[in-house]
């Protein structure tokens, strides 16, 4: 049985997830949007993939509920590595 290969993680995510590596693991999100200096919209979609990665998890300033729509990016109150990000990361650089 083979399985199809995992396309990489973009260039802004693993940005994004060794700065967070780098300092800790965990940081509150508006020095990290403030260190890195990316567009919002770059920075939510490289979010948005580590999220779906399992790489980082989201602490949001208030408990919503799962029918609630999107949520902006000032309702997050921090990022955090999650243990399955740290050990994954150096190994899915891509090799170019």
């Amino acid at each position: 049985m083979t399985h199809a290969p995992i396309p990489h993680a973009s260039r802004e995510a693993r940005y994004v997830f060794a700065y967070l590596h780098r300092r800790g693991g965990s940081l509150r999100l508006g020095p990290l949007l403030r260190v890195l200096g990316i567009e919002p919209r770059t920075f939510a979609d490289a979010v948005n993939e580590l999220n779906e990665r399992c790489w980082i998890t989201i602490v949001w300033h208030e408990a919503g509920t799962p029918d609630d729509a999107p949520r902006p990016l000032t309702d997050i109150y921090r990022l955090c590595a999650t243990r399955f990000g740290r050990r994954k990361y150096r190994s899915t650089w891509p090799v170019d």
